[in-house]
């Protein structure tokens, strides 16, 4: 059935409930529609900030309105905190945090902005644009410094040239190195934000938007929790933090057909019920289609595509050979694909263990993987634990250790680690997943959300990966949750 405006039934005096379920949402996104014959609306919790998703960027926006001294209430649909963030290698960006000048790094924020803005300023064309991407920016830097200060996260001493290369005076990582954001960042987080007075509740699932009919706004929103109640809740700010879309059938067939058959990488949890809600208000949908150009495919153990940044890897696939230049993050499974296999394998020595940056990650990974890990003392005996040609597996080997002796990776370019294995080796089995999504929704000067007309609806925010400008990395929906907060603690 497709709700239109003309389906309006007034509930609860002047507020009313908009539809949030994605088939009638996206049928007609220009009308927004409006639930008929539902419970008439019973607001028994009012808020000052309803942030709806507790991954990292709705504990972003949680963190200047506590600070600032307002009430803050966080609904979440699972049992606990974390979405999908809690799978994230928060491999991160910033520039100009302090204690990256702390260290010896001298190029600030403000430098950073003032040789990067000619260009970023050009990526939309709202006369907003502007002050908005340089708002962002500086927010990005301004999470790590009030994250580490008010709310005791943790991050690791900046990577060094040797460690990573071009990249080294960027990337940040939580304190115990890639993949281990849930301890050393949104544990901090949760933990600080809930001692300072905010608000979680848990095993809520957003249903509808309310809006006040007479201007509009976004005053609410409803809920459904385990027991199958409605459960009502009145804010004076509504932030959409709802993640992405990737485990929607019907979004990932309609926006990502070609995605749409491979197995999720955590199944049931960007379910892209913010997207449904907002276009059920009025939202412009904006993005998702071309989510592939800032998301990816992503192996089923995703820390293990980043160690090729900080250590020598060399990767293979079921027939043995190599297929891809081993420092990088995003590429493999693709790759993988396009070679006519979902699988490929990671392998890698000692030096992995050794290396600070990836070390506990490597260690994480290899006991929580049992049943896709095996190690052996040659490389025969790898091959056949990994069933992998024999044969192909250590020509493989001998044509790569050929590129290291002359210094020059001629098959894939490899520049970084192009160093030799010994044993014993390591391998670890990755299967192809969808990994994450971005857009959705746009945000306008205020990070309100943008209706059909592109202005801004009153009292609706989002952030994160349900945002297109923040094309789901994890530095990028930490900068949109802490700007859409520093945002609001400024009314």
């Amino acid at each position: 059935m497709q709700l239109t405006r003309r389906d309006i039934v007034k509930m609860g005096g002047a507020a009313c409930l908009v539809a949030g379920t994605a088939g009638a949402a996206f049928a007609d996104e220009a009308a927004a529609g409006y639930v008929v014959g539902a419970a008439d609306i019973n607001f028994t919790k009012e808020t000052d900030v309803l942030i709806i998703g507790t991954g990292i960027s709705g504990l972003a926006a949680g963190m200047e309105p506590i600070l600032a001294g307002k009430k803050v209430t966080f609904a979440e649909k699972k049992a606990t905190w974390g979405g999908d963030s809690a799978f994230s290698c928060w491999f991160m960006f910033a520039t100009g945090a302090k204690f990256q000048l702390d260290y010896g790094y001298t190029t600030t924020i403000e430098e950073s902005w003032e040789a990067s803005k000619e260009s970023n300023i050009k990526t939309f064309d709202y006369d907003w644009w502007p002050a908005w991407i340089e708002g962002k920016t500086f927010a990005n830097t301004e999470f790590v410094d009030v994250s580490e200060a008010e709310f005791g996260c943790k991050y690791q001493e900046p990577a060094t040239e040797e460690e990573l290369p071009r990249l080294f005076a960027r990337v940040i990582l939580p304190a115990d190195g890639v993949g281990t954001g849930y301890a050393n960042i949104l544990t901090p987080l949760q933990e600080n934000l809930e001692a300072k007075g905010a608000e979680f509740l848990y095993e809520l699932t957003a249903k509808s938007l309310i809006k006040d009919a007479p201007d509009g706004a976004v005053i609410g929103c409803r809920f459904e929790d385990a027991e199958g109640n409605y459960v009502d809740i009145k804010a004076n700010h509504v932030v959409l933090a709802t993640g992405g879309f990737v485990d929607n059938g019907w979004m990932m067939n309609k926006y990502l057909p070609n995605w749409a058959h491979y197995g999720s990488l955590v199944a049931g949890s960007s379910m892209g019920e913010g997207h449904a809600m907002a276009a059920a208000a009025g939202a412009m949908i904006d993005g998702m289609e071309t989510s592939y150009v800032y998301c990816n495919l992503m192996g089923d153990i995703p820390n293990a595509t980043t160690w090729g940044y900080w250590a020598p890897m060399v990767l293979v696939l079921p027939n043995g050979k190599r297929f891809i230049q081993e420092g990088q993050s995003h590429d493999a499974a693709q790759k993988a694909l396009d070679n006519g296999y979902n699988e490929w394998w990671v392998i890698f020595d000692q030096q992995a263990f050794d290396a600070r940056c990836v070390a506990k990650s490597v260690e994480n990974n290899i006991v929580a993987h049992e049943e896709a890990y095996v190690t052996a003392d040659t490389l025969e005996d790898l091959a056949v634990a990994m069933d992998v040609p024999v044969d192909t597996l250590v020509a493989t080997f001998a044509e790569y250790d050929g590129y290291v002796e002359a210094g020059e990776d001629k098959a894939f370019g490899k520049v970084a680690h192009l160093k030799s294995l010994s044993a014993p080796y390591h391998a670890l089995r990755l299967n192809v997943r969808r990994y994450k999504t971005s857009g959705g929704l746009m945000v306008g000067g205020d990070n309100q959300v943008l209706d059909v007309n592109g202005e801004q609806i009153p009292g609706l925010y989002a952030c994160g990966a349900i945002t297109t400008q923040a094309f789901a990395s994890c530095s990028t929906c930490c900068a949109t949750g802490y700007f859409v907060g520093k945002t609001i603690a400024a009314m």
